[in-house]
């Protein structure tokens, strides 16, 4: 292998295979990057057996050839060197020879043989989604995943799509078990994209596609048995789904409410935040009392102290004779979705202290959280 090619597309292409590669493998292989030099370009591949990712580069091949090399220190190498284009020369014993200018680096590789196979988009139906909408659906439901390693289940974000009146809708959730974030955008022209059972992509498959949503205007996606294709311009990522059943998220929805409230979303966003400062393992909720026209949030840590802070709500649905209400909840699961929505407006709706919540902004009701209070 012999390859010249800008220092800058190098950068970006190994950049992108950071977050794929396994640096704590059992398997060598898996924290390496496969550099391959085609006639006219360059493909930057990795795999960790879930997410997989490959790219194309310009470049000029005077010889082609394949070496797998680690990924982490190719990287930190490569972007600190000066100059603009690098000379890439493979030697017979699995070495690298990096070169620009007087500096030069040799970098041990592994065999090709070894890597494993990538997968590649076959004739699926590719569906053409605007990158924005998807990357702004991922950030609002990524938060609420499952980090427990005992619930595999709900480590990832369910997707599926919906025909409603407005046309086809894609609806995304998560759920930790203790409380569950939903969203739905319009998806168009999907047709052929058979969602329709539902699929749950993993937490690192998440990350990685808004990664790679984040750099392009547009992404293309396809759908196969086992897993997810992206493809963006000369970039593909395919993410191997969770092949577990995700539970009825619909039976936790409460359909009705006793009270529902207006509340400015900043003020109470600042309120929680300041509560959250104080938190700890141990002690991490806020307790809000609630009356018609007034909320007011204390907290208390033995460890640390404790506060308390007021605000103006609005009463919008419920009886007057049933308040005040006490409901509390780990400031976190305020926070995040708070944090999250935009409308200076939110609305909280509540049945009692002991059951699930609905938090959604006002004047969108296709995205919302539903949380579990905690009992007082």
């Amino acid at each position: 292998m012999k390859v010249k090619m800008a220092r800058e597309d190098l950068v970006k292409g190994v950049g992108r295979t950071l977050g794929v590669v396994d640096r704590r493998a059992t398997m060598p292989i898996l924290s390496h990057f496969l550099l391959q030099a085609g006639e006219t370009q360059v493909t930057v591949a990795a795999t960790d057996l879930e997410v997989s990712f490959r790219g194309f580069y310009p470049a000029e091949v005077e010889e082609t050839g394949a070496l797998a090399l680690p990924a982490h220190y190719f990287f930190n190498l490569i972007k600190d060197m000066p100059g603009e284009t690098l000379e890439l020369t493979g030697t017979e014993k699995l070495k690298l020879q990096i070169q620009v200018g007087s500096s030069n680096y040799q970098l041990y590789g592994l065999s090709k043989e070894q890597f494993p196979a990538i997968p590649v988009v076959e004739a699926q139906t590719l569906v053409t989604l605007e990158s924005q909408v998807l990357r702004e659906m991922l950030e609002k439901t990524g938060f609420s995943i499952s980090v427990d390693d005992l619930q595999y289940h709900l480590s990832g974000i369910f997707w599926e799509r919906l025909e409603t009146a407005q046309g086809y809708q894609l609806r995304l959730v998560s759920t930790d078990g203790h409380r569950l974030t939903l969203i739905q955008r319009p998806f168009p022209e999907s047709e052929q994209f058979p969602l329709e059972e539902g699929i749950i992509v993993p937490r690192k498959g998440v990350v990685e596609i808004s990664r790679l949503l984040a750099e392009e205007e547009k992404v293309e996606l396809a759908l196969t048995q086992k897993s997810l294709a992206l493809k963006a311009n000369d970039k593909y990522l395919f993410i191997r789904l969770l092949d577990k059943k995700y539970p009825d998220y619909r039976r936790i929805i409460p359909e009705v409410f006793a009270f529902r409230f207006a509340i400015q979303r900043k003020d109470l966003l600042d309120i929680v935040r300041r509560i959250s400062l104080l938190s700890t393992e141990r002690f991490k909720g806020v307790v809000l009392h609630l009356t018609a026209d007034q909320l007011q949030a204390t907290f208390s840590n033995p460890e640390v102290g404790e506060g308390r802070e007021v605000m103006p709500i609005t009463l919008e649905q419920g009886e007057l004779t049933h308040l005040p209400l006490d409901i509390a909840f780990n400031a976190r699961y305020l926070l995040e979705p708070l944090a999250m929505m935009e409308s200076p407006v939110v609305l909280l709706a509540i049945n009692d202290q002991d059951k699930p919540c609905k938090l959604w902004e006002k004047g969108d009701e296709d995205y919302f959280a539903v949380i579990m209070p905690w009992s007082l």
